[in-house]
């Protein structure tokens, strides 16, 4: 890569920094290439230049967001328990503030620009692959991995939306520790699968009469 492609990369990068917190801060209402770039501080030729439409641009905020909202497996693979370093990432003060625009994503989605449903539906598949990737890396099998990674991306997103909504944090983080516990169970410290314990006879219960 040359210079100018460095420098055109890195001011890319920016403006797509800068045109996410124009939406994390005045949310999607009205949103337009021009009021961005207002927001920027740049025109909205360099907009279009850079990102070429604005399907093209929000495509690429929803994919910021719900990256920053449930964090790269890299992110926290070297954490003891990479799960609950993702939400704690996520319910902190900067997390919240990608969890609520997410969900208004995932609202307007429902019923009303196509991009946005198209945007949604493309970003989640990607970070269910990434964290089904980790979860084989610990040794489960593909179809355990993506029904697994599913299942994380799928409550995780209901317990935030209670969050945000309800406030009720010590129930929700309940919630969350027996969620989490469910899902590391059934590995040893190493990420490997535990082999289930044989239980005897008599460590089962009675049978009903």
């Amino acid at each position: 890569m040359d210079g100018r492609s460095l420098r055109y990369a890195h001011r890319r990068e920016e403006l797509l920094e800068a045109a996410t917190e124009h939406v994390l801060e005045h949310g999607l209402t009205g949103l337009s290439l021009r009021r961005i770039a207002v927001s920027a501080g740049v025109s909205h030729a360099t907009l279009e230049h850079h990102f070429t439409s604005r399907d093209r641009l929000i495509a690429e905020i929803v994919d910021r967001v719900l990256a920053v909202t449930f964090a790269d497996p890299e992110v926290s693979r070297g954490d003891a328990d990479p799960l609950r370093a993702i939400w704690a990432s996520a319910t902190g003060e900067r997390g919240r503030r990608y969890v609520r625009l997410f969900l208004a994503i995932t609202g307007q989605s429902m019923h009303q620009e196509p991009v946005f449903a198209d945007a949604v539906a493309r970003s989640v598949r990607t970070r269910v692959e990434l964290i089904a990737v980790a979860l084989e890396e610990e040794g489960r099998s593909r179809s355990v991995a993506l029904a697994v990674a599913t299942l994380i991306l799928g409550v995780m997103r209901g317990l935030l939306a209670d969050l945000l909504l309800t406030g009720d944090e010590e129930r929700i983080t309940a919630a969350f520790d027996v969620f989490a516990t469910g899902v590391t169970r059934g590995t040893d410290g190493a990420g490997r699968r535990r082999q289930p314990e044989r239980r005897s006879d008599s460590a089962l219960p009675p049978m009903a009469s």
